[in-house]
């Protein structure tokens, strides 16, 4: 397997874990009322005066979804690189990144002042831009599009799933139904899918890893 899936890329929130770090992001972004990285500063501003002590508590309670680290656990044995994408803020993705043992996360950024948050953001994670994190990780790895599997939950993820050569919806209750090529809401299901994937794809040749 390890020839055929090199780089395993999840969406975090709703995917691997239930939490989602501001809530309300995804209903904003789907329904068009307002675009996406305008509703993540709008919801975050909400937030402002929360003391990073309390956005440090909340990144540690993560709730994995029942399988999720088994299968992550499963890739990593095969030597498949793990990365991880969240639009919450960095303190989520290094929790994240702990817990799942992942090789890198990609987060935004909440700044602090005096350590309570300002309401203000870096925006390096957003809905397309997961695309381009892919694109730019496959080409720092040299990793090509039929090595890499793209792993999310909802029309958001769509832009990640559209640069990997397998593309698994975890959860999706049907939107992702024409942009992945399997969904499931049990990660062992997913695993089984994987596997059967791997075993019908013959090795490049060349490949012995």
């Amino acid at each position: 397997m390890a020839a055929l899936v090199k780089l395993v890329v999840f969406d975090l929130e709703n995917t691997l874990i239930f939490n989602e770090f501001l809530p309300e992001l995804a209903a904003i972004g789907i329904d068009g009322r307002i675009d996406w990285e305008n509703g993540f500063r709008a919801r975050a501003e909400r937030l402002r005066g929360l003391t990073q002590a309390q956005v440090l508590r909340a990144a540690r309670q993560l709730r994995p979804v029942p399988g999720a680290k088994e299968f992550v656990d499963w890739l990593r044995a095969q030597a498949s690189k793990v990365v991880l994408v969240t639009g919450g803020p960095r303190e989520v993705a290094e929790s994240a990144l702990e817990l799942f043992e992942a090789d890198a996360a990609f987060s935004n950024e909440f700044h602090y002042e005096d350590g309570r948050f300002t309401g203000s953001v870096t925006v390096h994670v957003s809905p397309q831009s997961k695309g381009e994190i892919v694109r730019e990780l496959a080409t720092k790895w040299r990793i090509e599009k039929d090595e890499i599997v793209a792993v999310g939950d909802g029309v958001m993820d769509v832009p990640l799933l559209s640069e990997a050569g397998l593309r698994l919806a975890i959860n999706p209750e049907g939107k992702l139904k024409d942009h992945v090529d399997f969904e499931t809401s049990d990660f062992r299901e997913a695993q089984r899918w994987l596997a059967r994937q791997m075993a019908d794809r013959p090795a490049k040749s060349g490949q012995n890893d």
